[in-house]
Order: structure tokens, then sequence, then C-alpha cells
């Protein structure tokens, strides 16, 4: 019998997502659990830059994929596709959800694996193809950076004799980052809302802003958010901060835990906390949301 188990863990758009999937194998009757060594673990590869976005006339772009580790490592490339959940999270999908449209035809890659030594790094191209006729909007796939188990090809009776019953775990990391075309006329429209501040979950940790971004049009949005509280007697001081999140298209809403750091000396009443949401420096810093909460 064989399983093969995924599990994704979502941090934020932009920074590539990072997954296990364990093979187990059962022979017998006796169990005896090994764990076979890793080609690589996920934090030993590098990819950069960790999103491509084709807009306008842009046809082409270059991945640079670094091996930090210790050991020589085979990554093998491959086209997923996502849903994100309404927190953020991430799941694989087979076929698109009502107005999501799968950019893996759209897009060619080479190579499709690569071998690194230790502190090498290899080059891989993206090149975009859009078919005549193509229909106004946004088309997103991620690529997928999966690492090759050293001893992927070694057999479990080599681990166990006919009697037992051998329990072999693979664990294979990997890293995906989004590919998104955007092609004729794309619209996006955010608001946030729902705004309200929890006491943490554990003692002595800071307490949360819960809100949600709320999304409209045909194109995802990426950006970083900030809060600020002014008590009306100063200029405001950050307490909260999230870089580089996204909101993927057709998802019409995100809910966001942000953890506040209120400085010493700064206490939160009798003020006003404001919430801002802009697009990353790169991409200009523009506004495409504002809202504010009164804290009595």
């Amino acid at each position: 019998m064989e399983l093969v188990q995924y599990v994704y863990t979502h941090v934020r758009d932009g920074v590539g997502r990072v997954f296990i999937a364990g093979l187990l194998t059962v022979l017998g009757s006796t169990a005896v659990i090994q764990s076979s060594a890793l080609a690589q673990g996920a934090g030993d590869l590098v990819v950069a830059p960790t999103r491509v976005v084709f807009e306008g006339r842009e046809r082409t772009t270059q991945l640079t994929l670094l091996n930090r580790g210790s050991a020589t490592a085979t990554y093998r490339i491959s086209v997923t596709n996502m849903r994100m959940k309404d927190d953020g999270g991430v799941l694989e999908i087979d076929k698109p959800d009502p107005g999501q449209n799968f950019a893996g035809k759209l897009v060619r890659y080479s190579p499709r694996q690569v071998t690194l030594k230790p502190g090498a790094a290899q080059a891989v191209r993206v090149l975009l193809r859009k078919p005549k006729g193509l229909a106004d909007g946004e088309y997103r796939s991620h690529l997928l950076f999966r690492g090759v188990p050293d001893d992927a090809g070694q057999s479990v009776e080599q681990t166990a004799n006919d009697t037992d019953i051998a329990i072999r775990l693979v664990p294979i990391y990997g890293i995906s980052i989004p590919v998104i075309v955007r092609h004729g006329k794309t619209e996006l429209k955010i608001a946030m809302s729902d705004l309200k501040i929890e006491a943490a979950r554990e003692a002595n940790k800071p307490p949360l802003l819960k809100f949600k971004i709320n999304r409209e049009g045909n194109r995802s949005s990426f950006g970083d958010l900030v809060a600020t509280y002014n008590s009306g007697s100063d200029e405001g001081v950050i307490i909260g901060q999230i870089n580089r999140l996204a909101l993927y298209a057709p998802n019409s809403f995100r809910t966001v835990e942000m953890q506040l750091r209120v400085p010493d000396g700064v206490t939160l009443k009798g003020g006003k906390l404001n919430l801002t949401y802009s697009t990353i420096a790169d991409a200009g810093g523009k506004l495409m949301a504002k809202t504010e909460l009164s804290i009595p």
C-alpha cells in the first residue's frame, strides 16, 4: 500500500509556498519506521524573484535557483494550480473555480529539472505565449520547484525482511511561486472592513487587529499593509505591518490577522487606528485602500 500526503503551508504571496509530501510504503506484519535522507530541505533552495507577473508587452523573464545547502541537490520544475482560501491559505486544485483562469497553457519554461552543487545557481527561463482571441483578464498558475530525494529509487525491501512491515518516510520539500498573466483590460477595486482589536490568545503576546480585505474586479491585489495609531496629539506611530500580502482573483475577500506592536509609553485609548493597503515599493507604492478604527 502506498500513500502520498501533501501538506501546504501558506505564508504570504510573494514568499515561496513550502509543502511537504510524505511517501509511506507498508509491507508485512511488523512496523519498522525509517527516515530517509533528503536531497535538500526547502530552506536550502532560493528562488528569485518569488513572483512573476506578465503585463503589457512583456513576453519573457528569468528566474534564478540557488542551492544554499552543503550537498548536491536535484529539483524538478512543474506547473500547479491553486485556490486561495478565505484565510489566505492555498489548496492545490485541478479545475478552476468560477471566474478563475489558469495560466499554465500560456507559459513555457526551461529547463524542467536542474541539479545544483552546493552554492551553485541556475537560470530558468519563462516565456509567455498568448493565443489569438485570448479573453481579457488575469490568468494565474504556480511554478513548483520540488526537491528529488537522493534515494527515491531505493526499494523498501532493502530496508526490511519479508516478515516485517517497513514504513519508509520520504519527505519531499518544495517551493511554489505564482505566475500571473494580465491581458487586455483588467480592473481592481479594494476596500477594508470589519476592523476589531482582540487580546492575544496566549499570555505575553501582542494584541491582534482582525479585518477583511474586499476585492472587486478581474485581477488580484498584492501589497503592503500598515497600521498606524494616532492619539490626536502626535503624527502617529506604526504599530503593525504585513508586507507582500495578496488577495487572488476570483476571491472576493480575505480575512487577515495582524499582530500589533505597541511601543512602551503608548496606550491604545481615545485615538484612531489607521490602516492602509498599498502596492509594493517596486510597483510604485500606490494606495489601494485605507480605513480607520476609532478606539474609545
